[in-house]
C-alpha cells in the first residue's frame, strides 16, 4: 500500500486524546470515522470538536470554511467493525485497560481489509501484546500523540516486535503528511520516549518535596523559568553538547548518587490517593484548585503553544 492509498482513518475512543486525534486527519482533508460505544460519548465528541475548531479559527490556525470542511469530514460510527470495513488506517484511542484494547484490535482485524494498519495511542502497552491479539502482526503500530493533539506535533511510532518496516515507513508518511513531526521508537519499552522522561522527572520533583527540600509551587516556578524557558529551542543533548559532555560527566558522579531511584509510587502520592485528592478532578492535589483557575492555566497552555505553531509555521515557509 502506498501513502495515496489511506483514503480514511477510523478513530476508535472519542474521548480526550481520540476526538482530538480525529480532527487532526480531518484537517488534513481524509475522512474519519470516530467511533465509541454510545451515542451519548460520541454526540459530545462532536461538541468537543466544534469546541476546539472554534478555538483554531479565534486563534488564526484555520479559516471557518476549512473548520467546516474539517467537521464535515468527520462521521460518528458506533459499530466498530464498521471502522474495521471501511478504514484504511485506525488509531485506537481507549482507556490504558489492554483486556479492552485486544478485544478491540481482534474485532478490528477480524472485519478490517488486510492492508489495513492497526494503530494503538498507547504509552504503556506493549505494541507486541496488541499486535498478538490480530493475525496481522505485522501492520500493528504504535501512534501516541500528545495531549492537546491539534496543537502539539511530535507523535511517537512505536515498533512492536514484529511491526514490519513497511508498517513504520507508510506510517511516518501518513503522520508527516498531516503535520506532525514523528519519531521512531526503535524498541518498545514502557513509556516510550516522552512519558519515561517525564516521569523522571515527577518521580525526582515528588521526591523533593516528600523530603521537604521544596513545595510543589517552587518546584513549578524553577521547571518553569529554568529548564521549560530552554526547552522550546534545545533538546537534552543539545544542551548537553552546548554545556560539554565532560560537565555531564563531571556533575554525574555527585548528582546521580542522590537522585531518587524510588521502584514504587512515593508514600506522598499514595496517601493523596486514599484521600482522593486526585488533582482538577477533585479540587485538590498538590495544588487546591478551588483557589486557582484550572481553565485559565490551560488557556495560558493553549495559547503559548499556538504562538510557538504560528512561529513554526513562519518560519517554514
Amino acid at each position: 500500500m502506498s501513502i495515496d492509498q489511506i483514503k480514511t482513518v477510523g478513530v476508535v475512543g472519542a474521548g480526550l486524546m481520540g476526538h482530538g486525534i480525529a480532527l487532526v486527519f480531518a484537517q488534513a482533508g481524509y475522512k474519519v470515522l470516530l467511533n465509541d460505544v454510545s451515542k451519548a460519548i460520541l454526540d459530545n465528541a462532536l461538541l468537543a470538536i466544534e469546541a476546539d475548531l472554534k478555538k483554531l479559527t479565534q486563534y488564526g490556525l484555520l479559516s471557518v470554511s476549512d473548520a467546516e470542511k474539517a467537521i464535515s469530514r468527520i462521521s460518528p460510527v458506533l459499530e466498530l467493525r464498521e471502522v474495521g470495513r471501511a478504514a484504511d488506517f485506525v488509531v485506537e484511542a481507549v482507556t490504558e485497560n489492554v483486556d479492552i484494547k485486544r478485544a478491540i484490535f481482534s474485532t478490528l482485524d477480524d472485519s478490517a481489509p488486510s492492508h489495513t494498519i492497526l494503530a494503538s495511542n498507547t504509552s504503556s502497552i506493549p505494541i507486541a501484546l496488541l499486535a498478538s491479539a490480530t493475525k496481522r502482526p505485522d501492520k500493528v503500530v504504535g501512534t501516541h500523540f500528545w495531549n492537546p493533539p491539534t496543537l502539539l506535533q511530535a507523535v511517537e511510532i512505536v515498533k512492536g516486535e514484529r511491526t514490519s518496516d513497511e508498517t513504520i515507513r507508510l506510517t511516518k508518511a501518513l503522520l508527516e503528511k498531516v503535520g506532525k513531526k514523528p519519531v521512531v521508537v526503535n524498541k518498545d519499552v514502557p513509556g516510550q520516549i516522552g512519558i519515561r522522561i517525564l516521569y523522571a522527572i515527577i518521580r525526582e520533583a515528588t521526591s523533593l518535596v516528600e523530603k521537604g527540600v521544596a513545595t510543589p509551587e517552587d518546584i513549578d516556578t524553577v521547571i518553569k523559568e529554568t529548564l521549560g524557558t530552554r526547552f522550546p529551542v534545545l533538546g537534552v543533548f543539545e544542551l548537553v553538547d552546548l554545556s560539554g559532555v565532560n560537565i555531564l560527566y563531571a556533575v554525574s558522579q555527585i548528582v546521580y548518587k542522590d537522585l531518587d531511584n524510588s521502584v514504587e509510587p512515593h508514600s506522598i502520592v499514595k496517601q493523596m490517593v486514599e484521600r482522593n485528592e486526585l488533582g482538577v478532578k477533585t479540587g485538590k492535589g498538590f495544588y487546591d484548585w478551588s483557589k486557582r483557575s484550572a481553565s485559565e492555566v490551560m488557556r495560558i497552555r493553549d495559547e503559548y503553544l499556538v504562538r510557538v505553531l504560528r512561529e513554526r509555521r513562519a518560519s517554514s515557509r
